[in-house]
């Protein structure tokens, strides 16, 4: 995939002349739930990686707290989804820096951020299949946990080209580590999601409320995060790459759900567009994901808009998206702003 530099923004986007709703770090219409969603979504990411830190170093830890997290995630992207996906959607070297606490000695930040961020993408679509509410703790819990087997991992087997390779394999090895750790009353409902991820995937045309289902899940979730980032495909190729496996192992509405909510424009990331200016994806339109609605943030020379404009791209048949930006200074900049 093709980099697109842009030129990074530079001095404070003015409040007046904002489209409505719209926030950045530090103002006073930051909505609460943005808040809450990015404190939340760090303090999971320092209280996992200390986790992987104590078990990598051959001690036991405790998981009570970061089960508590992801519970708290769960709740937030019930309330408004929006800043936990464009975090999980973040390149990683944007999360590590602003993870104060991360990056101990012995574990690789991409491997916490990986497993954070499959935990944010299987809430948020098993959700959406309509699995019972009271199953997604255990979910979230079994899609965390079910990469601690990547602690096995060389450090730079998220960086080759066979990341998504070996991501699968050493994550069979969770249970290496997962019986070092104290668990909550929920121990034994992980577990068995936990067994689902680590086995052969096998056609299952079910839907809801099956073990089996929700590894199935999670372990799509899992790949999809590791070609976007840690094998830097764009999301329509990732998509591309999983479509045939996804056929021969999915329910039909799993696919379906996936290629809507995620989309091959996933909502957080940013665009170059037709007209040369570099837009945010704002919102997904459902049944027409080539077609989102975006917020442009940069104009056509690069330059930081005064007024950025939020606009429907299916409404607006003579705009449409060239190709992804990826740049970590537009993710910062303008990562409250929907």
């Amino acid at each position: 995939m093709e980099q697109i530099k842009t030129v990074s923004p530079s001095g404070s986007l003015p409040l007046s002349g904002r489209p409505s709703g719209l926030a950045t770090p530090g103002s006073q219409t930051l909505p609460d739930n943005f808040q809450r969603s990015e404190k939340t979504y760090f303090k999971l990411i320092r209280e996992f990686g200390q986790i992987c830190e104590n078990l990598k170093s051959g001690n036991s830890a405790d998981a009570s707290e970061a089960l508590k997290l992801s519970s708290d995630i769960i709740e937030l992207i019930k309330e408004d989804e929006r800043l936990l996906l464009c975090l999980a959607n973040a390149p990683y070297s944007f999360i590590t820096r602003k993870s104060d606490g991360l990056g101990g000695t012995l574990v690789p930040s991409h491997i916490v951020i990986h497993a954070v961020n499959v935990m944010v993408y299987a809430v948020k679509i098993s959700m959406d299949v309509g699995i019972f509410e009271r199953t997604l703790p255990e979910i979230a819990g079994a899609a965390l946990l079910s990469h601690l087997g990547l602690l096995s991992s060389p450090d730079e087997a998220g960086k080759s080209g066979e990341a998504l390779f070996n991501f699968r394999n050493f994550a069979k090895n969770a249970k290496d580590y997962t019986s070092s750790l104290k668990l909550d009353e929920k121990a034994n409902e992980i577990n068995r999601i936990l067994d689902g991820t680590l086995a052969e995937p096998q056609l299952n045309g079910s839907r809801r409320d099956e073990p089996t289902e929700y590894a199935m899940i999670i372990q799509l979730c899992s790949d999809f995060e590791t070609l976007t980032h840690q094998s830097k495909y764009s999301p329509i190729e990732a998509m591309k790459k999983l479509r045939d496996s996804m056929n021969s192992f999915f329910h039909p509405d799993i696919i379906k759900i996936f290629f809507d909510k995620l989309s091959i424009y996933p909502l957080g990331s940013f665009v170059r567009l037709s007209s040369k200016e570099t837009a945010k994806i704002v919102k997904i339109n459902e049944n027409f994901i080539m077609r989102p609605v975006v917020l442009i943030v940069l104009d056509e020379e690069g330059a930081v808009k005064s007024n950025p404009s939020r606009i429907n791209l299916r409404e607006k048949f003579n705009l449409y998206i060239k190709q992804p930006v990826l740049d970590e200074s537009l993710t910062e900049r303008f990562l409250h702003m929907f």
